[in-house]
């Protein structure tokens, strides 16, 4: 069953439990006693609530026209507009169970900050596999689901225990080098322990999906090669000051039925990777400067400046190795775990510099983020008023240019625009994902 399946049925047991606590049925979910629903569009779509959980469900969506230039210049029209639409839950049970996810779909014009690092035209950043249509455009979806248990002691201690479909966040670089919470989800079990003095320690197992097919037979996520991976963490972190975290982990592909006794070339082996990760911060709170070092992605180091609350900036530099055929690529669903890096098709070392920047009032929010890595240059600009504030609703503009792109489905230069009406500033102008920059 596919991670959209698994969301979906979590999503229909949520819907079916709440239609039957409004309609004062027992639930079988979490018991007999009734709970309230309501409708907003001034704060959460719906919440649910009970004497035993709370849930909020809200709608997400951006519809925006684009102008500029095509992904591909062999189609004589393509559709000016991309979209994004899906709904996001949040629920708290018993006050130590947490759930939370998302359910995705986008069709589209991959921006030129993702469809440069493309390593193939199915394989889309922060979503994985994607079907691609007419014009380069691109028709993918994506499910979000973590549940997590908390337990704190008398000496103060947490222990936390959580199962997810969906990526991880290591390090605070702009880009990260080992696991970006905004890469393509995949299944995963972590324990956590964390002490009052701010020490912790963390054991995780998941599956990551490849792009190679196997033997037909079985669900559709079986007919991919399947890696198997698992990290320890330890970290400690200052709650004025900084943080220091070290990282190991090892993953295994693994076979199909027979294929291992024909293996001669030790694919199938346990292979390891290491990631040390550092923040320091002033006394005054307002600026940050964060550092990765990796045995398989390189090394990178970023400074964040915030001169008030309105303002903030960030400027990244990101030494990338030549590759080999020896180094560990850590991917899923054809993309890397990490941030994306590196432009398509290029195998020398390289150096990223990259730029954010963001000003944020009650009612305006603008921002933008720029990158240079070897010969390719890309860039993005955007500014969003709100036309409702507590729900939020947005209208939207945004620009992205680039120049120097080698990927097939892209120019190697160009420019769009893109104008819009986005809740919860549903995706950046140039990206195909939620957030802004």
């Amino acid at each position: 069953m596919t991670g959209c399946h698994w969301a979906g049925v979590a999503f229909m047991l949520l819907s079916s439990s709440a239609w039957g606590q409004a309609t004062g049925e027992a639930d079988s979910l979490l018991g007999p006693q009734t709970g309230d629903v309501t409708w907003s569009l001034r704060q959460h779509g719906l919440t649910w609530e009970t004497p035993q959980m709370t849930l909020h469900l809200d709608p997400w969506f951006t519809v925006r026209h684009l102008t500029g230039t095509p992904p591909t210049t062999s189609e004589a029209a393509v559709s000016p507009w991309d979209n994004l639409r899906g709904a996001h839950f949040e629920a708290t049970l018993d006050g130590v169970w947490h759930m939370e996810g998302s359910l995705e779909e986008m069709q589209g014009w991959a921006g030129a900050w993702d469809a440069a690092t493309m390593t193939a035209s199915t394989t889309l950043p922060g979503w994985g596999r994607a079907k691609l249509t007419s014009g380069g455009r691109v028709d993918v979806a994506r499910a979000r689901v973590t549940s997590r248990y908390s337990h704190v002691s008398t000496q103060g201690d947490s222990l936390l225990f959580s199962t997810a479909y969906a990526p991880v966040q290591w390090g605070a670089l702009p880009s990260p080098l080992t696991f970006s919470g905004e890469a393509a989800s995949f299944p995963r079990a972590s324990v956590t322990w964390v002490r009052p003095n701010g020490l912790s320690a963390q054991t995780t197992a998941a599956r990551w999906t490849g792009t190679e097919r196997g033997p037909a037979g079985g669900s559709t996520e079986s007919l991919f090669r399947q890696t198997d991976a698992g990290w320890v963490d330890f970290g400690w972190r200052h709650p004025s000051r900084g943080s220091l975290g070290l990282l190991g982990g090892v993953l295994r592909e693994r076979p199909w039925t027979g294929e291992l006794a024909t293996d001669s070339l030790g694919q199938f082996a346990w292979r390891s990777w290491l990631s040390v990760s550092s923040t320091w911060r002033t006394a005054t709170d307002n600026v940050l400067v964060t550092g990765e070092w990796t045995s398989h992605q390189g090394w990178g180091v970023a400074t964040s400046w915030r001169p008030s609350e309105a303002w903030a900036f960030t400027l990244g530099t990101t030494r990338l190795p030549a590759l080999d055929d020896d180094r560990i690529a850590l991917q899923n669903a054809g993309t890397p775990v990490s941030a994306v890096l590196r432009p398509a098709g290029s195998t020398d070392a390289l150096w990223r510099t990259e730029l954010h920047g963001r000003w944020k009032t009650s009612t305006w929010t603008a921002g933008g983020r720029a990158a240079a890595v070897g010969t390719f240059k890309v860039a993005e600009a955007w500014v969003a008023y709100a036309l409702q504030k507590t729900w939020p609703m947005h209208v939207t503009l945004g620009a992205e240019l680039w120049q120097g792109a080698s990927h097939p489905s892209l120019p190697s230069e160009g420019a769009r625009l893109r104008v819009g009406v986005s809740h919860r500033m549903g995706m950046t102008p140039g990206s195909t994902t939620f957030g802004a920059p």
